[in-house]
């Protein structure tokens, strides 16, 4: 029987509007991997409505890993994306401890954007990442988030290669092999910087930019290219891919739909990925 890869993904769940873990389920099964859901809390919607409800689960967690311990539960990888508190931070680290051994691990510091840090972070939580970033094989921060994650001040005009290039060659040194730096600021380009740090290179991946705000882009680049990963394609050709089905639903749903305020069309796009091949 073939084995169909697992990646745990730790992360909120919203009920309404495409993000996080509901972004995450359906594109990694469409890419014939098992997503293996560990909500860190539960909304009725998410945080660009002006109201609403949350159940945290943040006190459970360890619970869920003494058991998964206790059943001899194993993933084949960890990716982790916007988290909530110090603790929720914390505890991510105790599964990569717990199960992310010789296994990939993919961190998207789901932070901050435009320059600002998300309402409810604050200075200990950015110190708190910091940390979380060192465990990980790959980290998949936008531009503003690796300004705070490098304590450096945001610039949101375009940046020189030299520029980023120091940017992912500090970050790199933290910890992680690859940084997959997104959301770089360009004019008319979704610009993406890949840097591999055993060969001390960056490869560039660029899109035709859609001037429209967009709500889980970050969540849909990060699973694809997570399973894509897992499934044998270099983070480059991941990137890549990622990128180009990000751009083009963001596309579809502006013309189709035309409101963004609850993510992308990804029902209507799954077949896309379904057919995506093997790497040769």
């Amino acid at each position: 029987m073939n084995h169909v890869p697992t990646i745990l993904s730790i992360q909120d769940m919203s009920s309404v509007g495409r993000c996080s873990l509901t972004v995450f389920i359906p594109l990694v099964s469409a890419l014939r991997c098992q997503p293996i859901p560990l909500p860190t809390a539960v909304l009725c919607n998410h945080l660009e409505y002006p109201n609403f409800e949350m159940v945290d689960i943040t006190d459970h967690l360890e619970s869920f890993y003494n058991c998964w311990n206790k059943n001899n539960i194993t993933f084949d990888a960890i990716q982790s994306g916007f988290l909530a508190s110090p603790e929720q931070i914390r505890l991510v680290e105790d599964a990569i401890e717990r199960f992310g051994k010789d296994k990939l691990v993919v961190v998207d510091p789901a932070m901050a954007d435009d320059g600002k840090l998300y309402s409810i972070y604050n200075e200990e939580m950015v110190k708190e990442m910091r940390k979380l970033i060192t465990k990980a094989f790959i980290i998949k921060p936008n531009y503003t988030e690796a300004c705070f994650l490098l304590d450096m001040p945001y610039d949101p005009t375009p940046q020189s290669e030299e520029v980023i290039y120091d940017m992912c060659r500090r970050l790199h040194a933290q910890g992680p092999e690859y940084v997959v730096l997104s959301s770089l600021p360009s004019e008319d380009s979704a610009l993406i910087a890949i840097y591999r740090g055993s060969t001390d290179t960056i490869t560039w991946v660029s899109n035709p930019l859609v001037q429209v705000k967009a709500h889980g882009t970050g969540d849909t680049f990060t699973a694809i290219l997570t399973a894509l990963v897992l499934r044998g394609y270099t983070p480059e050709e991941a990137s890549r891919i990622a990128g180009q089905f990000t751009t083009e639903a963001v596309k579809f749903t502006h013309k189709t739909i035309g409101s963004l305020r609850d993510g992308l069309a990804l029902e209507l796009l799954l077949d896309r990925l379904i057919s995506i091949p093997d790497p040769q």
